[in-house]
Formats: C-alpha cells, structure tokens, sequence
C-alpha cells in the first residue's frame, strides 16, 4: 500500500525537498510554529473536550504563533460550545477546515463554517511571508454516494490564483488528502495535484499539503510535493469490526467506539517553518492504545497497515529547496 510514489511513514525522521524561496533580507529571522490537530470527532468521544483542551493548554505553553485544526471537530449545536471554547482556550489565532463530519446531523456547510467563526469554506491568511491555503473538500461532485470527497471548478480556479499570486512558500491545510493511497481520497485528486504541479512549474513555491482524515501516520512525496497525513487526536477507525475499550456504558451512550482502537492521550503536532535555515520540521506526539491495537483486537481487514496505523505522529523534517523565484 502507498509505495507507487514514495510513502514513508513512522520514520524517526524524514527528509524532503520541499518549496520554499531563497532566503531574503525580507524572510522573517524568527522561524514561524504552529500547533496542528485533526480528526477529535467531539461527537463520537467521551473525551473530546479534554482532548482538545490539552492541545490549547500545550500550544500556550509552547508560544505557538498561531493554531489549526484539520476537520471532523464537531458539529454545529449548542450543546458543542464547551468543546468549541476548549479549542479557545489557545488565546492566539485559530483555524478551522472543514471535515465531512463537522456537518453531520443535516447541517450545511454554512452552519458550521459560521459556528466555527471561519471566514468562508475555503479561504486563505498569510503568517510571517508564508501563504496557508484551506480548502474545502466536501464540495458536490465525483460518483461517491454519501460523504462527498471533491474540489469543484470555481474552487480549484481560485486554489490556482492563490498559489499564482503568493509570494513566498505555500502550504496547503484540507481535510480529505489528495494524495495518491487507494481510498477515500479527494475523487478529482489529479486535477487538484495538477494546480500543485502548475504552480511548482517555475520553480518550487508549494511547501507541502497537511491533510486528515484517514487516521493515519505517513508522509507520500508526489511531484517534489510531500503530502503530510496527520494522525486523528482520538483513534484509528475499524470499521465492522466491533470490540469494547471502554466500559459498557460508555459504550452505550457513544456507539461508534465499538468500530475504533482509541488511542490513550491526543495526539497533535508542531510545525516550524524556519526560512532562513531552509527547513520544515513536525514534531509530532505518540502515545499508547487504549484497550488494544487493530491487530490485539482481533481485526482482520487488509486496510490496518502497520507502517500507517499507530498511536503516533512521526517527527519530519523537509529541506526546503533554496529556488529563485521571481
């Protein structure tokens, strides 16, 4: 699974060219950090507010410049306010992605982009001369029935002038990866990857793409892009595969736990963009299984790879490729 294009997962540290302009007297000297989280799904945990709360708390504590989280967060009723004013607790800036569950229930896009105070489903903001790209995945398209997984054309035409008029390194933050693994990614994924390509074609401008979504841990490289899959703070998805990690009420009141390997303490990360040193680096959390993995479960399905499925992020470091650009 995922060898086509170059996938390293759980590595004790990887490196990639990645994008980025040759360093400046305009680059910042001071390297930019960010806290990255994805995937708590406040609705199906028990656990989702102290979750999130450790993150906030770690991210002051850290002196983070800026905040985000990749999607499937909660959704949009009243009775989520506390979890949302976890998130909160991290004073600085914050950014939302939409995830196909943050609309569950029937709730549209616009609900929850409102709850989540984002200024739109797709948009962009700049920190220290780097350009952060979200998209929305969820848009109407592709064959898939239920959860939609597609980029529609008036959203990839504006995705190509925001990378067209950038002008220092890119990075992309989108729920659904576009990436090249075999399931569930973004349908039109080549025609997103191929606006990447374009933009990259006078010289590397797209830094990398931090997607969730699949509950896993790996890093693939597609067209000197690194396509960075960041792990669920909560647990890896089984699917029919049903078993008990917390006790039987529990259970009761939150039903799909019964199709999940939780993991025992959230999982984020830490990205530092340092221009000057030309490097990209993730630090990134582990921890334990909460009531066993797949494997201690009895789970039998041909999707738990072991390189990808762990209660873990893996540190990354990406050597940023020193280009011109003009």
């Amino acid at each position: 699974m995922l060898t086509r294009r170059g996938l390293l997962a759980a590595a004790p540290l990887a490196v990639f060219t990645a994008a980025f302009p040759k360093a400046t007297a305009a680059v910042p000297s001071t390297p930019l950090r960010f806290g990255i989280i994805t995937d708590v799904h406040h609705d199906l945990v028990p656990d989702g507010v102290a979750r999130v709360t450790a993150f906030a708390d770690a991210m002051t504590a850290g002196k983070v410049d800026f905040v985000c989280q990749l999607g499937d967060f909660c959704t949009p009723k009243p009775a989520n306010r506390p979890f949302l004013a976890a998130f909160e607790r991290f004073a600085g800036d914050r950014y939302h992605v939409l995830g196909n569950h943050d609309m569950d229930g029937g709730f549209t896009r616009e609900k929850t982009v409102a709850f989540f105070g984002m200024p739109g489903r797709y948009y962009s903001f700049e920190k220290a001369g780097v350009r952060f790209v979200v998209l929305d995945g969820n848009d109407p398209g592709g064959k898939t029935k239920g959860y939609k997984r597609f980029i529609g054309k008036y959203q990839l035409d504006w995705f190509a002038k925001e990378l067209a008029t950038a002008a220092g390194p890119v990075v992309v933050l989108v729920h659904q990866p576009f990436d090249d693994q075999p399931f569930e990614a973004i349908e039109n994924h080549a025609e997103v990857r191929a606006v990447l390509k374009a933009a990259n074609a006078k010289g590397p401008k797209v830094a990398a793409v931090f997607s969730g979504h699949h509950h896993m841990n790996y890093v693939q490289k597609i067209d000197d892009v690194p396509h960075v899959q960041v792990n669920s703070a909560s647990y890896y998805y089984l699917g029919a595969h049903s078993h008990m990690s917390y006790d039987a009420e529990t259970h009761k009141k939150y039903p799909v736990l019964a199709g999940t390997c939780p993991y025992k303490d959230a999982l984020w990360a830490v990205v530092t963009i340092d221009q000057t040193q030309g490097k990209l680096t993730i630090e990134g959390k582990s921890t334990e299984w909460l009531g066993g993995s797949p494997w201690d479960v009895g789970a039998k399905e041909t999707a738990h790879d072991p390189k990808m499925v762990q209660p873990m992020i893996s540190p990354q470091e990406f050597a940023v490729a020193r280009a011109n650009r003009k």
